[in-house]
């Protein structure tokens, strides 16, 4: 809906292409977002192309062959029947990205909270070694002044 004003909008497709989000709409236009990027940067990218000649008008450079989108198996390929669509397929898609993101780094935050805490164990058992240590020395110049006494140095 944001994008209606856009020409060819109702013919926006999306695919994924090398950890990229591939905009496709209206006559050869193109745009590439990151794959974390948000509605307010993919919307930023199409108007930003939008203002550019689509690509098969820019001289230079052969018309670009159109890509089929690549579908898992199994998986009917994306129908968009207007801009409306468009933008709610993109939101679920965007929506399912964002929660795989959040799964995975909670999956790595857990590694590494549980690696911090071996650490701390590593440090814990370092200041009981250092205690012992000390102690000795204490013990040691204990000793050593015992024999000095001894001896009326």
């Amino acid at each position: 809906m944001r994008l209606a004003d856009i020409p060819g909008i109702e013919t926006l497709t999306m695919s994924i292409e090398g950890g990229k989000i591939m905009l496709r709409w209206g006559a050869g236009y193109l745009a590439a977002v990151s794959a974390t990027a948000s509605d307010g940067e993919i919307e930023t990218a199409i108007r930003a192309m939008s203002k550019l000649p689509p690509l098969n008008l820019i001289p230079d450079r052969p018309a670009p062959a159109p890509v089929p989108a690549a579908q898992p198996s199994g998986v009917s390929p994306m129908s968009v029947t207007g801009a409306a669509a468009a933008g709610q397929s993109l939101r679920e898609m965007m929506e399912e990205h964002r929660k795989t993101l959040a799964d995975l780094t909670g999956a790595h935050m857990d590694k590494m909270r549980e690696g911090f805490a071996k650490q701390l164990q590593g440090v814990n058992a370092l200041g009981k070694l250092a205690d012992k240590v000390h102690a000795e020395g204490d013990e040691f110049l204990a000793l050593i002044g015992q024999y000095t006494n001894d001896l009326g140095l």
